[in-house]
């Protein structure tokens, strides 16, 4: 009886209804398959409430000298915008007031830093870099002997290439000043014509005239000084520092110190930490 129901009731559906029902038969949620869901709409925007219009008055004066600097630095700004936007009397004023806290609160940064470095002058460079002109001469007489001292130790494994070309007006001047250089420090400086060996000035990457490379003996590394033209004391300067670095005396990192700087403010490799063994 049933079944004979159920046989009238498909009958009597549409040609197309039975046909998608068998067509669908076997979908749906009775076979674990969800419906595909909606494309979802644009989400609400929440209007944004306006925010509280800052004011000196919801502080106390501790409370604003107590600030995190980044809270304190968005509380300036904004008081400034508001004495912008609305530029009272009184939005000025405490606009300026609170910048009379930020002066004195870096007026007391400035303090404690001259009482620390006082009391801990190992944290200062005052040692390596005196400001002062007696010190300061005593520091340049320095680095003039450890220049010529290493130079003159080194001139027997080291030279300089110098790559030059007879029309070049800028070579002129760079000669006269290499002239002096090697009367100074004894060195060997080799002079190399570009435009009769192009392929020498090729494997040092010399690309423009006038140009100096320190080379040393047994190594085949080597060490451009200058490109263009430069003084005497630059390429007295530059070849210490190459020569340094070369002998592996210096690393890249320690390229601008000086031998009597060691373990002092500019030792990059002396790292002293409060409650640790000083450094060898």
């Amino acid at each position: 009886m049933r079944r004979s129901l159920m046989v009238l009731a498909i009958l009597s559906l549409p040609a197309t209804a039975s046909a998608n029902y068998y067509n669908d038969s076997a979908k749906g949620w009775w076979w674990y398959q969800k419906e595909p869901e909606k494309p979802a709409g644009k989400p609400e925007q929440k209007k944004k409430s306006p925010s509280k219009v800052p004011s000196l008055k919801d502080y106390t004066y501790e409370q604003i000298w107590e600030m995190h600097p980044d809270q304190f630095q968005e509380f300036a700004e904004a008081l400034k915008k508001k004495a912008v936007q609305k530029p009272s009397e009184e939005n000025v004023k405490e606009y300026f007031e609170v910048q009379e806290i930020a002066r004195k609160k870096a007026l007391a940064f400035s303090n404690v830093a001259q009482f620390v470095w006082q009391k801990y002058p190992e944290l200062t460079t005052k040692k390596d870099y005196p400001i002062t002109t007696p010190g300061n001469l005593a520091r340049i007489a320095q680095i003039n002997e450890e220049r010529q001292r290493t130079l003159r130790d080194n001139r027997e494994d080291f030279a300089l290439i110098y790559f030059q070309r007879p029309d070049c007006s800028y070579c002129d001047e760079q000669s006269r000043i290499l002239d002096w250089f090697t009367n100074e420090t004894g060195w060997t400086v080799k002079s190399v014509n570009t435009r009769e060996n192009p392929g020498f000035a090729a494997k040092f990457n010399v690309e423009i005239t006038p140009a100096l490379v320190l080379i040393q003996k047994g190594n085949q590394d080597y060490l451009p000084v200058s490109a263009g033209v430069i003084s005497a004391d630059e390429i007295e300067d530059k070849a210490y520092r190459a020569v340094r670095l070369l002998k592996g005396d210096i690393s890249p990192e320690e390229y601008s110190l000086y031998e009597f700087q060691k373990g002092g403010a500019f030792d990059v490799k002396k790292r002293r930490l409060q409650n640790q063994e000083p450094n060898p």
